[in-house]
């Protein structure tokens, strides 16, 4: 597919999320039109597509409340191989978080198609999103560390749409929530695969608190909670729903290798 193709498809993909009437929405390409992704959020207008090519980009990006969609050309090909080629990368733990959500987003701004490896924070080494509701979709979200909670991706309130993504080898080396850490809020976290995340306390893949959130059809297998409790979910005065998942091989050197509640 040539450029001109994969703009035309962004485009039609743009209107699926997008408020703004599809006459009025941009693609604008990365590096070619903007040279970092995060100028390309910048310069973007309410509803645009933000169109990267494959490549390593050593940044942090934050979407600033804007409803643009933010994707490799997997968003417009299908194609997974532009999820491996095209890469956020913290550069082993010089940058984080990588990908930051904090200005109320909701649904209409989306991540999608993109690996962010290699990032570092207190809390959510590659993904920090705090009061919004963004959509995380197709994403592979490895090599991330923290060191309280939420290595992959930490959530604080909100209702997140995080689906179809593959959360591997993330690591919280002093609490919880090796993959993802959830607090006080809603998410729906569906169709992922958690695989070989570690936390040195409790919830290798999954560590929820005072949450409601929907885990449904996910593969979580090989995780490790080495402290206290729950290789695989910890849940802690939560109300979940967890339903349809695959849950194997996880362990812990305390109680509830898959799940603990």
């Amino acid at each position: 597919m040539d450029l001109s193709s994969r703009r035309i498809a962004a485009l039609a993909t743009a209107t699926l999320v997008a408020t703004a009437p599809a006459c009025l929405a941009t693609v604008i390409d990365v590096p070619d039109d903007q040279p970092t992704i995060q100028l390309g959020i910048v310069n973007a207008a309410d509803g645009d597509t933000v169109l990267v090519a494959p490549d390593t980009y050593h940044e942090e990006i934050d979407f600033l409340g804007k409803p643009v969609t933010v994707g490799s050309w997997y968003l417009t090909t299908g194609d997974p191989a532009y999820v491996a080629s095209t890469v956020i990368d913290g550069q082993g733990g010089m940058l984080g978080p990588l990908v930051t959500f904090e200005s109320g987003e909701d649904s209409l701004s989306a991540l999608v198609g993109v690996t962010v490896q290699g990032g570092w924070s207190l809390s959510g080494g590659g993904f920090r999103c705090v009061g919004a509701s963004p959509r995380i979709a197709g994403c592979t979200i490895r090599l991330n560390e923290a060191y309280q909670q939420g290595a992959g991706f930490y959530l604080n309130g909100g209702s997140p749409i995080v689906e179809g993504n593959r959360f591997e080898a993330n690591e919280v080396t002093q609490d919880s929530g090796g993959g993802i850490a959830i607090w006080n809020g809603a998410p729906r976290v569906a169709g992922n695969v958690f695989v070989d995340n570690v936390a040195n306390s409790t919830g290798g893949a999954i560590f929820c608190e005072n949450a409601s959130p929907l885990i449904m059809d996910n593969l979580i297998d090989g995780n490790s909670g080495s402290n206290i409790y729950a290789g695989g979910i910890m849940s802690r005065n939560c109300t979940p729903v967890i339903v349809g998942n695959v849950i194997s091989n996880n362990d812990t050197n305390g109680y509830g290798g898959g799940i603990f509640f």
